[in-house]
């Protein structure tokens, strides 16, 4: 009887996890980049879409350059798979901890919110810990999204 309580635990983490990263996929990045610009912030909407492109880019540059296997490693057939396989930095990572940071600035120099930027911290803390959760990252790739997702936050914000 424990073992099927464990299991029933074990397969709501996975799913929970499993829905949580999606928060730093592309989709969910675009569609709060849709809200901004319907919303009228169009600086915000602009912001989010070079922050976007930069991530990526940026990734994209180091793993073309820098393989390094998944935990749970993945094939691939071509170039772009290659890409797509390798583990460093972490994009879905780089990708929340910009937006999250873009969005607590923008919330707290309009509204002075503390709780949107603590909402904002827990969400990026929460998105990255998943990745680590479902075998695609190592600590190290957090480490080089976060690093990223800053710096590219810290650019797009001083200008």
């Amino acid at each position: 009887m424990e073992t099927t309580k464990e299991s029933r635990y074990t397969k709501y983490v996975q799913i929970f996890f499993r829905d949580v990263t999606a928060l730093g996929g592309a989709f969910f990045y675009g569609l709060v980049s849709l809200l901004a610009l319907a919303a009228g912030e169009t600086e915000l909407f602009v912001r989010l879409v070079i922050g976007f492109v930069l991530c990526v880019g940026i990734t994209s540059l180091i793993r073309v350059f820098h393989f390094k296997n998944r935990p749970a490693k993945q094939e691939f057939h071509n170039f772009l798979e290659r890409i797509d396989a390798s583990s460093f930095p972490s994009l879905h990572t780089s990708r929340i901890v910009f937006m999250c940071t873009t969005l607590a600035y923008f919330f707290w120099n309009n509204y002075q919110n503390n709780y949107t930027t603590a909402f904002f911290v827990l969400v990026a803390v929460i998105v990255a810990y998943s990745r680590i959760y479902l075998k695609k990252h190592d600590w190290w790739d957090l480490l080089g999204g976060v690093v990223l997702g800053g710096v590219v936050a810290g650019i797009i914000i001083w200008f």
